[in-house]
């Protein structure tokens, strides 16, 4: 059975084929794939392009300009005729600027970001000495606008391509607040009270009354950023069983209450596998295969205690509740340090 990928590769390699035919003695057009993972190429002397081929809700092509197998640009749109004219184009020899010129979804996202940083900078030049900043593409195309200083960072980016960018501002890595920005010049102005000034949470909301800066950033600011970011996890860990139809959450819930009430919540992360779920003394969300944890993985009224804490412990069918069993577990990996 025919997939759709295949077909929009196979239907962008007739076209190909088909424009390019007068010159087929310098050219190379050429279609490979399988499953979902289908592309076409082209090539002319030193400058080539490849095409990824995708199904989202239509066709959808990835093009990739290339000279001497040296990525130059990216492209992305669901017209199979620009494709193969912005091809034609780039083969022929045109200059970015003119790909640029005829193309306006050529390197879209990236000029887009390219001029965001460039405003930023014209209007705050103290940014430029304050923070690194950084654009990049990845290897699927997404293009992201970075700013860093030694402890904080923002980034901007369009997310599922959508046309008003989205900036996030981070504190040692971790996501203290997010925003659509349309407005350029206040995204500016945020950029620069957050990296040149250095400017507390409680005085960005007071000047940006519009900003959402959860209580998260309060830790921050006051210097307990770690107990912060746990009691976060438990909240959010509180949302997810709160809003599923796991069948034992009843008790779950109350269990997770009991864990908060007796502390642990300040001083363990806390995740989830599936419906386990896992606390840790893991600064950071993903788990790396050596750090300590203890998995409560529930059944219909009873549950089973895995702690990887100096060697391994299994304990099988316990009450879902704040047990003696489960306090000497617990406080056995409060005795590791923050990782």
């Amino acid at each position: 059975m025919e997939r759709n990928e295949q077909k929009y590769a196979q239907d962008l390699y007739d076209g190909l084929t088909g424009r390019f035919s007068p010159v087929a003695d310098q050219s190379q057009i050429a279609t490979t794939g399988g499953g979902v993972q289908w592309r076409c190429s082209a090539q002319r002397g030193s400058r080539s392009c490849w095409v990824g081929c995708f199904e989202v809700g239509g066709p959808e092509f990835l093009t990739f300009f290339e000279t001497d197998a040296k990525k130059l640009a990216t492209a992305r749109t669901s017209s199979q005729s620009e494709t193969i004219d912005a091809i034609w184009t780039w083969l022929d020899g045109a200059p970015l600027s003119l790909m640029y010129e005829r193309y306006c979804f050529v390197d879209w996202e990236r000029r887009r970001l390219m001029s965001i940083r460039d405003q930023a900078l014209k209007t705050f030049p103290n940014l430029a000495s304050a923070a690194r900043n950084e654009l990049t593409v990845t290897p699927s195309g997404v293009s992201h606008l970075w700013f860093r200083t030694g402890s904080r960072s923002a980034h901007v980016h369009f997310p599922s391509r959508h046309d008003i960018p989205e900036a996030l501002f981070y504190w040692d890595d971790c996501e203290l607040f997010r925003f659509d920005a349309p407005d350029r010049a206040a995204l500016a102005t945020v950029l620069s009270c957050w990296l040149v000034e250095n400017a507390p949470p409680s005085a960005l909301r007071k000047e940006f009354p519009w900003l959402h800066i959860g209580r998260l950033a309060d830790f921050y600011e006051n210097g307990n950023p770690v107990e912060g970011e746990f009691l976060e996890s438990w909240d959010q860990m509180e949302g997810v069983y709160e809003g599923s139809r796991f069948p034992p959450r009843t008790l779950v819930l109350p269990f997770i209450a009991e864990l908060r009430r007796a502390g642990y919540d300040r001083k363990l992360r806390a995740g989830q596998s599936i419906w386990s779920l896992i606390v840790s003394r893991s600064r950071r969300s993903r788990l790396r295969p050596e750090q300590p944890l203890v998995s409560f993985q529930f059944r219909e009224s009873t549950m089973e205690v895995f702690s990887s804490n100096q060697g391994e412990e299994r304990i099988f069918e316990i009450p879902i509740a704040l047990s003696d069993t489960v306090q000497r577990v617990l406080q056995r990996l409060l005795e590791r340090p923050i990782d």
